[in-house]
């Protein structure tokens, strides 16, 4: 299922997973960390982005995801290159038992174990905007 999924989707639990485990926040070099022990990089993630060589492509995948979450509301922004995430997001966790009710983390393994679920799942809170193509055919009737 995982070659289904964007990495962008891939990141969503363990990012909010770095969060909480950061008791509400978290850096940049905390979430490398937490990200790299729970998903599955390949090779080609850590190929550099080909638009910023600077970067490893999941570090670009993971920094859409933190965005994408900050305009649903789920992280806001804690200092420089620092989240928190916000009571939209521990229902968010809730919501996809990331957390129990008592507020306890899951376990990384069982997170680990069920990433693709999760991935999934959150794929239902992207809204896919397309961009329209510079190009449009010009078609002929005669």
């Amino acid at each position: 299922m995982s070659d289904q999924l964007t990495p962008r989707q891939m990141f969503c639990a363990p990012l909010l997973s770095a969060l909480l485990f950061g008791g509400g926040s978290a850096g940049i070099s905390d979430i490398y960390v937490h990200i790299r022990d729970i998903v599955p990089l390949s090779a080609r993630d850590w190929e550099s982005n080909p638009l910023e060589r600077r970067l490893a492509r999941w570090h670009t995948s993971l920094a859409r995801a933190i965005n994408d979450f900050i305009r649903l509301g789920v992280l806001k922004e804690d200092g420089h290159a620092r989240w928190g995430i916000t009571e939209k997001g521990f229902a968010v966790a809730r919501e996809f038992q990331l957390v129990n009710n008592d507020g306890v983390l899951i376990d990384r393994s069982f997170l680990r174990k069920r990433l693709d679920e999760f991935a999934s799942e959150f794929e239902k809170m992207y809204k896919v905007i397309t961009r329209p193509s510079a190009y449009t055919p010009v078609t002929t009737t005669e």
